[in-house]
């Protein structure tokens, strides 16, 4: 049987809350929005009678279909929304987590 260590916490130490790094959030987020757009227009090209690029296209403002222009405005939005959406989870966990953590 394999060696097992325990580690076991005191428990007179305080409990830490827990952190959330709001630019490693809102970036990781911001690539993820990226790459999930790039690779949803992608298949738009490949496979356009799927209609799974439709969403994206509904979604985002100012998109015209499958043009350079799209793939930049579109590509600039996922950026901002993902970043956006990031720093603001991030941002309200740590708060919440100070206040009730």
């Amino acid at each position: 049987m394999a060696n097992t260590i325990l580690h076991v916490q005191s428990e007179t130490s305080p409990a830490t809350p827990a952190h959330v790094s709001v630019p490693v959030l809102g970036a990781t987020l911001a690539v993820f929005a990226s790459i999930s757009f790039l690779l949803c227009m992608l298949l738009g090209f490949v496979a356009p009678e799927w209609g799974l690029h439709r969403p994206w296209l509904q979604f985002f403002l100012g998109l015209t279909g499958f043009d350079l222009q799209s793939l930049a405005l579109g590509l600039l939005q996922s950026v901002m929304f993902g970043a956006y959406a990031g720093a603001s989870i991030a941002a309200i966990s740590n708060f919440i987590s100070r206040c009730f953590g």
